[in-house]
């Protein structure tokens, strides 16, 4: 097998499951591919390839989990002063001494 045109169509399979945002594996590109998992694992030039795109898809996804923690951080402190300031207008409103919470 000419490793060439495989190196062309896994760098195609790579693109394509990235774009779909599916999950890189030894396994989704030999089935993207039609061909048996061993057929990779044998080329040391698409076995560094698949490592390579493993690699940077988890650095993505803990960037993406980072900003995703950071929003979800802000909304909750958003929506917690926004309880605060509705107990406080039920507590106005119910002529109720302001209490502390415990």
């Amino acid at each position: 097998m000419n490793t060439e045109p495989l190196n062309e169509q896994l760098e195609t399979a790579l693109r394509q499951l990235t774009s779909q945002g599916a999950r890189i594996s030894f396994t989704a590109i030999a089935a993207q591919l039609g061909i048996p998992r061993s057929s990779l694992y044998r080329n040391p030039v698409a076995r560094e390839l698949i490592h390579q795109r493993i690699t940077e898809t988890h650095a993505d996804a803990e960037k993406n989990m980072a900003a995703d923690v950071n929003r979800l951080r802000l909304l909750i402190d958003t929506l917690a002063a926004r309880v605060r300031n509705h107990e406080e207008r039920l507590r106005q409103l119910e002529r109720r001494p302001h209490s502390t919470p415990q």
